[in-house]
């Protein structure tokens, strides 16, 4: 039995529409903390993309990053964790469109992994080479 996390209740989000500017934009809000924890609590993958990410951060902490490999460091670790995001997602839509295998499933599937593979692989080497520097 799959665990499900939900910050707000189906009727709340059907009347997204009704209220104040304010309460339309903290709704936004709770709905993305919302999806956060659902991939959190839910999602393998992106749940070993933030172990990972956390581990980056560590790596830069012991290394004393500058701050400029800092924002770089940081921009490569939310591009990951986006684009695994997305990926999960659309994984999502299409096992609800049809959960059988088709072959275009399959292969919508596989680029969206190549997406995060290659963020991945690439943030990795920018890794290596600010780590190089502080040896």
């Amino acid at each position: 039995m799959k665990k499900k996390c939900f910050l707000y209740k189906r009727k709340s989000y059907m009347k997204l529409q009704e209220g104040s500017a304010i309460q339309k934009l903290i709704f936004k809000f709770i709905v993305a903390f919302n999806g956060i924890l659902e991939g959190l609590i839910t999602d393998f993958s992106i749940q070993l993309q933030f172990f990972f990410a956390f581990c980056a951060i560590v790596v830069a902490c012991v290394f004393k990053f500058t701050s400029i490999e800092w924002a770089i460091w940081l921009i490569c670790i939310s591009m990951v964790l986006t684009l695994e995001y997305l990926n999960s997602s659309f994984e999502s839509m299409m096992d609800r469109l049809d959960p059988s295998y088709h072959i275009l499933t399959k292969k919508a599937k596989d680029l969206g992994a190549a997406a995060v593979l290659i963020a991945a692989f690439f943030s990795l080497i920018i890794g290596i080479i600010f780590i190089a520097q502080h040896l």
